[in-house]
């Protein structure tokens, strides 16, 4: 069992941990996942502040107003589980991460998204004393929200045909041995995609499981590289364009259905997946024109972001491709 894996509590009641902390307490969250969890446990913190966005230069103001406290603990999705690890980090503050989502893979990274300039990066280095998932609070939260979270692990399937495309044509470093276990990620997905569709107690730890598994992956490996490919840098894109977040997950899968077209990379395999865990690569209120901005100008974005090799680099995205995508994801 892994580090993370030994770090992780879950069950009907595992919610109760947090009576145990002793001393200060500060909460990072926002108001549904934090009146969520009041339906199953009373317990009231030192400090509460709502976690609204991931701007550097905000949060780093944000974070020097703060007094010291025993305890960081983050609750809900991804903002509020980074900006968590953010604040434990720079005031070198225990941490515990209660995801009211499996939406993403935050509480299981050690790394910090942030944005600089509406730009994703990643900073910091944090693995938080507990983290408790509770499957109550998470099977409260609309189903759409959690099965999106699957979407972090199925662009292992576009990541490393870009892996190995950067190896073959960019002398990138590349394990086979890696790539061959984040594969095995898909496999029991596939395996899986029913219990994960219907967001039960097997598909929450499904989830759970292999995201800590290709954390470890790619902890070994150093980088991001196995499961962050082309996919991700569409998700970026579409963030950087509209101004505006989406789910994550969503974005994601929007960028697996576009990529895996362009690397011609069992196609009608991964979007079948996709349906099967109930992923909404359609992204709502993405429109057509940005759509096409985010397809046709992906490369130059990857270029001035200075993003990693990927097919982006080996194939063009033309009008003809970008029409070709609008008809599929109409059809679909």
């Amino acid at each position: 069992m892994s580090e993370l894996m030994k770090r992780i509590l879950r069950g009907e009641n595992v919610l109760e941990e947090l009576k145990n902390l002793d001393g200060k307490v500060l909460v990072v969250s926002m108001k549904v996942p934090w009146e969520g969890i009041q339906k199953y446990i009373f317990w009231e913190p030192d400090e509460i502040i709502w976690a609204q966005e991931m701007e550097l230069e905000i949060i780093e103001s944000m974070e020097k107003e703060l007094a010291n406290f025993d305890w960081v603990v983050g609750i809900g999705g991804g903002v509020s589980c980074d900006l968590a690890k953010y604040i434990a980090w720079k005031k070198d503050s225990p941490l515990v991460l209660v995801p009211t989502i499996v939406s993403v893979d935050a509480p299981f990274t050690p790394s910090i998204a942030v944005r600089e300039n509406n730009v994703v990066r990643y900073v910091g280095n944090i693995i938080p004393e507990k983290i408790l998932v509770d499957y109550r609070i998470i099977r409260d939260a609309p189903k759409h929200l959690n099965r999106a979270g699957v979407a972090d692990l199925l662009s292992i399937h576009t990541a490393l045909w870009d892996w190995k495309c950067s190896a073959e044509n960019n002398n990138e470093k590349y394990d086979e041995k890696i790539a061959r276990e984040a594969k095995e990620c898909l496999i029991e997905i596939d395996k899986m995609a029913e219990e994960i569709f219907n967001v039960t107690p097997r598909g929450i730890d499904t989830i759970v499981n292999l995201y800590c598994k290709e954390v470890e992956l790619c902890n070994i490996f150093g980088n991001a590289r196995p499961e962050e490919g082309s996919e991700h840098i569409v998700a970026y894109h579409v963030e950087y364009l509209t101004k505006r977040q989406f789910l994550h997950g969503d974005l994601v899968g929007f960028g697996i259905f576009c990529m895996s077209r362009l690397q011609e990379n069992e196609i009608e395999w991964i979007t079948g997946l996709m349906n099967r865990c109930g992923i909404k690569y359609k992204v709502d209120h993405l429109m057509i024109d940005e759509i096409s901005q985010t397809l046709l100008g992906l490369k130059r974005f990857k270029d001035e972001t200075g993003l990693f090799f990927s097919v982006i680099d080996v194939k063009e995205i033309n009008k003809e491709f970008v029409d070709q995508i609008l008809i599929e994801l109409n059809q679909t």
